[in-house]
């Protein structure tokens, strides 16, 4: 179909959405890394309370997003959706600032801020249809790859700050600005998001038995994918202390390091997509991951993390990246749907990952924790081999 409503990729209307979609994630990093200190500091609840509540926000989330998708692709323009998730984040925040106890985070959580964590999806979705309908065909999965890397901008700078925030001005007053801050970042989205030219046709219903299956493959690829990532970062402080006696607050070097190396790394990924195929491409992003947990499991030395933060930069650019394109590919029209089964295929590896640490770690050690995710990463690279076979049977 012809550009109805033509742009490019670095043009003005462009560069606005980039700047928007920074402000949409960043709101959600300047929250969710600081929940967790919030619930053991101002609450003093054992970890098994807090990674309950976080396990039961995951679940809540898997929920909303799915539910909201199923009707979301029937929408014209999704600025609506956005909005109101952009104010359920902001009445989170109220509700946290002011949270007599912990049943009270808990119920926000599971209600308002699970809510407004359905935004991600759509921010995705409404990505894909500005490039399908508003950009040249060459130039989709870069600017997807490219939405991508704005939120993990977002990420670079936002959780320093939450904390920076919170310690500055305490727990209520953090809360209570961010929550402003989510109120107003919804207001702009709604009112300067560009509204889409008119869709030619409905989307399709329903996907055939080959297109379900390869879907289920993708998830399971990714949720353990996802998963291994979580149990990485979880872990990481306790491995940098514990193992290779270096300061825990080296870990959050080592994670900033990779931050900033899976931009540029998303952005070549994206560019290298209109050249290759995607599957390879996330597979090649699977093996490196693979590498990685294999030579983290047996490093002996910081600065030899420090250099592996390259392959780690090289599995998220790939599977982060490119993965949401992956997903609405194998969709076609239907880019909420799509963009929500990445996003619960995520949210179901963040829950076997904290599952994993509870297990492995308890039995074998941290250490070991990464030769297990090592086995992870092969079994998700062999998914991805059948996830090729099939797409290229059902496409």
């Amino acid at each position: 179909m012809p550009n109805a409503f033509p742009s490019s990729l670095y043009g003005p209307r462009t560069l606005l959405i980039y700047l928007l979609v920074m402000l949409l994630g960043g709101m959600y990093a300047l929250v969710a890394p600081t929940l967790s200190f919030y619930l053991a500091e101002h609450f003093h609840m054992r970890p098994l309370a807090v990674g309950g509540f976080f396990v039961a926000l995951a679940l809540a989330n898997i929920l909303y997003s799915q539910a909201i998708a199923r009707w979301s692709d029937r929408l014209q323009q999704r600025q609506g959706l956005i909005l109101v998730g952009m104010m359920s984040g902001g009445l989170a925040c109220l509700g946290f600032a002011f949270a007599p106890g912990y049943i009270w985070v808990l119920l926000t959580g599971i209600t308002l801020f699970s809510l407004s964590n359905a935004v991600l999806p759509q921010i995705f979705a409404f990505s894909r249809e500005y490039a399908d309908r508003c950009l040249p065909h060459r130039q989709t999965t870069l600017f997807n790859a490219t939405v991508r890397a704005c939120l993990a901008l977002a990420w670079v700078a936002a959780p320093p700050a939450g904390f920076f925030l919170q310690s500055r001005l305490g727990f209520e007053r953090q809360y209570l600005l961010v929550g402003a801050g989510y109120m107003l970042v919804g207001i702009a989205a709604y009112g300067l998001l560009p509204r889409l030219p008119k869709r030619t046709a409905a989307p399709p219903s329903s996907g055939s038995h080959k297109t379900t299956a390869t879907l289920a493959l993708a998830i399971l690829a990714f949720a353990l994918m996802f998963g291994a990532n979580q149990t990485y970062v979880l872990a990481l402080p306790l491995l940098v202390s514990r193992e290779l006696g270096a300061e825990a607050q080296m870990a959050g070097c080592l994670m900033g390091t990779a931050a900033a190396l899976e931009i540029p790394v998303m952005l070549l990924a994206g560019w290298l997509a209109a050249r290759h195929r995607l599957v390879g491409l996330v597979r090649f992003g699977c093996a490196a991951a693979a590498i990685l947990y294999c030579c983290v499991w047996q490093a002996q030395y910081l600065w030899q993390m420090f250099a592996l933060q390259f392959l780690n930069a090289i599995f998220v650019g790939c599977m982060a990246g490119l993965g949401i394109t992956l997903f609405q590919n194998l969709l076609p029209g239907r880019a909420g749907l799509g963009s929500t089964l990445f996003t619960n295929a995520n949210q179901i590896g963040n829950i076997l990952g904290s599952l994993a640490i509870a297990i492995v770690a308890d039995l074998h050690g941290y250490r070991d924790l990464y030769g297990f995710n090592a086995l992870v990463a092969a079994l998700a690279f062999a998914i991805l081999i059948l996830l090729d076979r099939s797409s290229r049977t059902s496409t």
